[in-house]
């Protein structure tokens, strides 16, 4: 049988819940769970910054398995950090195509009633500053009245539904996980402020936690030199950096600590972009914190960007 994701699908949704009822070591189904989805979301993704896992619990069933796609750069797995993941509920009835957040690590670091706060005020800020399309961004999600899945309810960001019994065609769940997809590696690289003092690494640092270890990562697609040099070029032409919009100079007003200092805005948003496109130091605006953050901000989410003229107009 040739598999695809409406197959993967149908094939948990209708199986899961009896084989629950069944030894849970190297049943068919954890075995299916684990390695099918890997094996097909890997051909229609083609990402090697992607990783694909399946868990139908770690040494014995969970009721809310789960198929997750991770950014290398920004998280090994489900515990911690943004990841794209099919939610099943617990009663097998219904699949949510999801944009997520890691419940363990926060929990573990934070205590329970504080990581959710924290990971409700992400949900807020990614929905209201990153919006996607087509998908729902309220807290409707139907998982489970038990954890992991009510928990599961409380982290997610943006979800699709499907009814087990009526799955979509093939084509369909193809473009939506490409959708999601595609929107999580564009959120990785503009979520993230831009300036040429960032690291530019994946690895970013470490933060004792007890005894345990916890690592952050970033991506940056875009090449921290052409911010350097479009820096270097404006002090050899005017000798200071002030904010293209408003005129606001970190140095005028920090002194010594902020000199050289500035954020940088790439006027053609990473999403329009396509492989192999380049950027040149024209391309790139230097804004402050201010005007850099108003930039970003949509009213609807079909509305374009700002424009630096239009908003030197707006501050007008």
């Amino acid at each position: 049988m040739a598999y695809g994701i409406k197959e993967i699908l149908s094939e948990i949704t209708q199986n899961y819940n009896q084989a629950q009822a069944e030894s849970f070591t190297e049943h068919p189904i954890a075995v299916f769970v684990r390695n099918k989805p890997r094996e097909v979301i890997e051909q229609i993704l083609t990402n090697e910054e992607l990783t694909i896992k399946g868990s139908p619990g770690m040494g014995a069933w969970t009721r809310s398995p789960w198929i997750g796609i991770f950014n290398k750069k920004e998280t090994d797995g489900a515990q911690e950090g943004i990841y794209v993941v099919y939610l099943f509920s617990d009663d097998m009835k219904r699949v949510y195509l999801t944009f997520n957040q890691g419940v363990t690590r926060p929990k573990e670091n934070y205590g329970t009633k504080k990581a959710f706060q924290i990971l409700k005020s992400k949900s807020i800020d990614i929905r209201t500053n990153y919006p996607l399309e087509g998908f729902k961004d309220d807290d409707e999600i139907n998982l489970s009245k038990q954890s992991p899945g009510s928990e599961y309810e409380k982290s997610t960001i943006f979800y699709k539904e499907y009814s087990s019994d009526n799955l979509p065609e093939e084509k369909q769940l193809e473009q939506d996980l490409k959708k999601v997809v595609s929107y999580y590696n564009n959120y990785l690289v503009e979520s993230n402020v831009l300036t040429a003092e960032t690291d530019f690494e994946a690895y970013t640092g470490k933060v004792e936690e007890g005894k345990r270890l916890l690592r952050s990562h970033y991506t940056r697609e875009r090449n921290p030199k052409i911010v350097q040099e479009a820096k270097k070029k404006r002090l050899e032409e005017t000798g200071e950096l002030k904010c293209d919009v408003c005129g606001f100079s970190f140095y005028d007003h920090y002194g010594e600590r902020a000199k050289d200092f500035i954020e940088a805005h790439h006027k053609k948003p990473i999403s329009e972009m396509k492989p192999g496109d380049k950027t040149a130091i024209e391309d790139i605006a230097l804004l402050c914190a201010n005007c850099h953050r108003v930039i970003h901000l949509k009213m609807n989410p079909k509305e374009p960007y700002l424009t630096i003229e239009e908003l030197k107009n707006l501050l007008k």
